[in-house]
């Protein structure tokens, strides 16, 4: 905790206010280092609305915080120091440690960064070593990332050794188990989620059909190109005009859920190799980049080009696709054999054919996994809102307390002020 200033002593030049106020200092102190943590919340509470502006007191008080588990509350007593004395290094650290708390590791390392900037590792060694757990948080993280995406591929694996009951179960689920955590989901978030977007999904898995899926099927053999400027031009011919690319990029319905798989994005296998990749990210960057294509939403098509891309040249993400349409297209070929054997019983055969089948299981696929994204985005959100409302609240029960205690002072100042002056005349008149 900030060490503060001892008691200033009474004397003529100090003000009431001032000595109470170091006072409910030392008496705040006393309690949290007794581990008293509200008793301390509660009396550096009511030194601040003596003194408003004391940077000392924000920040025990926001160690206080976040030793009673108020992360948040934490977090606006350590922006209020920084805002009181940007140059203050401790001010960093108290920000930084709410930040981790609340695990907002970048802005979190940022804050260690600039207070190491102000005051260096040898007197700093509170940064450095939260420097340092912020790294070891963000490799836990990432960990954590990639055995949750290994978990989402193993249920949907799971899925296709559960046999189809019928043709609507085949069209409009994945499994069982992510049926149970949707609604799950939807439950936790059903009081601040907005009306449709559950809509939306089940437009997009109503709206798979035959034309979309010609639009974004896989290249030939004879398209697979050699490197070279002169084949990326010929690609450009395959590719057809800029136009097209961008309507099927950005004007179709539901674009954002159907180039959710970059390789579709990007109109290409998922086996292609690496250069052909780059090749192909080249090729239709040529067509719809902003600074050479006049077309509208040209920006709005290379940006998903540009996002594809990244992607794939993330060796981690790109096996994680890769075995994401591996899947899909392992339970749509079971789909697709399960409906053609019940149809040939009846002396018919489906009106897919078994690449639109995987195809448009791999396309549900990655909307279902999208869809518990932005669920946890959602919570996350809502979190946060209520964080926020929280901190709202007791700024505006401060301010009252403050203006309460200010004016009752002043009311009682002059009513002594007066008192004193009647004495005054009162004395004088008996003389």
């Amino acid at each position: 905790m900030a060490a503060g200033p001892a008691a200033a002593p009474a004397n003529d030049t100090t003000e009431e206010w001032e000595i109470q106020r170091d006072a409910l200092k030392v008496e705040a102190d006393g309690f949290y280092k007794a581990k008293d943590f509200k008793k301390a919340i509660a009396k550096y509470t009511e030194a601040i609305t003596l003194d408003p502006e004391h940077i000392l007191l924000y920040s025990n008080r926001s160690a206080a915080y976040l030793n009673n588990n108020e992360k948040s509350k934490a977090l606006k007593d350590a922006q209020k120091c920084v805002e009181l004395n940007g140059d203050w290094f401790k001010g960093h650290n108290r920000l930084a440690a709410a930040l981790f708390a609340l695990r907002r590791l970048d802005a979190a390392k940022s804050s260690y960064q600039e207070s190491l900037r102000l005051c260096g590792p040898e007197v700093n060694k509170i940064a450095s070593k939260g420097l340092e757990d912020v790294k070891l948080l963000e490799k836990k993280r990432t960990e954590e990332e990639r055995i949750e995406r290994e978990a989402a591929l193993l249920s949907a694996k799971s899925s296709s050794n559960e046999p189809s009951s019928s043709q609507n179960k085949t069209t409009t689920e994945i499994s069982p188990a992510s049926n149970k955590e949707k609604e799950e989901t939807a439950k936790a978030v059903a009081s601040t989620e907005p009306a449709g977007e559950e809509d939306l999904l089940a437009d997009f898995f109503s709206n798979v059909d035959e034309d979309n899926l010609k639009d974004q099927s896989e290249p030939t053999e004879e398209k697979i190109l050699e490197n070279g400027p002169s084949k990326i031009k010929k690609e450009n011919v395959d590719l057809g005009t800029a136009a097209d690319q961008i309507k099927r990029l950005v004007l179709v319905s539901n674009y954002e859920w159907k180039n959710l798989n970059p390789f579709s994005v990007l109109a290409i296998s998922h086996n292609a190799a690496e250069e052909e990749v780059g090749r192909r990210y080249k090729a239709l960057s040529l067509l719809v980049h902003p600074d050479k294509c006049r077309e509208p939403h040209a920006r709005d098509a290379f940006e998903q080009i540009r996002k594809a891309n990244a992607q794939l040249n993330d060796s981690v993400k790109r096996k994680h696709i890769i075995d994401l349409i591996n899947t899909g297209r392992k339970n749509g070929k079971k789909d697709w054999e399960a409906k053609k054997k019940r149809l040939h019983a009846n002396g018919s055969q489906p009106e897919e054919t078994l690449e639109e089948a995987q195809e448009k299981a791999v396309m549900k696929l990655f909307a279902e996994i999208e869809m518990k994204r932005r669920d946890v985005e959602k919570r996350k959100r809502n979190q946060e809102k209520r964080e926020r409302d929280l901190e709202d609240a007791e700024v505006e029960k401060l301010k009252a307390d403050r203006d309460f205690e200010q004016n009752w002072k002043k009311g009682e100042r002059l009513e002594k002020r007066i008192g004193n002056w009647r004495d005054f005349n009162h004395k004088k008149k008996k003389k």
